[in-house]
């Protein structure tokens, strides 16, 4: 089952902070909501234990971050893959990031692949429930640049 998202924010950060942050993997890994955590595994990945809840299927996922090379003027991308439940999660999240008048706009854009287990319990229950935690994750992102910064 795939499912996509989208969204925009704007932190009051210089973009050089902004992309300093979002391309750090302990930045990543202290920031993720529902995990249950982290050990940084390399200067552009991170494995996360995150907590899993839809309908009766609940538990842990070790789930891989990795932040590809950033270019300038290309978008921060973070692959993500999950795998566990009897499940795989296959998720690539984007991010492009303009500094506008000494602060930063952030438009993002998810899609993520589910498969397994998790897919099973229909699109009803996935997408509300993917759709929270793409808003948790950004939103946590968001909420942490501003912190930092």
């Amino acid at each position: 089952m795939k499912i996509t998202d989208q969204g925009q924010f704007s932190v009051q950060a210089q973009t050089e902070r902004v992309i300093q942050l979002m391309t750090d993997p302990d930045f990543l890994g202290r920031t993720l909501p529902d995990s249950k955590g982290y050990r940084v595994t390399s200067p552009t990945s991170v494995v996360a234990d995150m907590k899993v809840g839809v309908s009766h299927i609940k538990g842990v996922m070790p789930t891989t971050l990795t932040i590809q090379p950033v270019h300038t003027g290309e978008p921060v991308t973070i692959r993500v893959v999950a795998q566990g439940l009897g499940s795989r999660v296959d998720m690539e999240l984007a991010f492009n990031i303009n500094g506008v008048n000494g602060s930063t706009e952030l438009d993002w854009s998810s899609t993520a692949t589910v498969s397994g287990v998790l897919a099973s319990v229909g699109s009803g229950l996935l997408r509300p429930m993917a759709k929270r935690n793409f808003d948790a994750i950004v939103g946590a992102i968001r909420d942490a640049i501003e912190a930092a910064s």
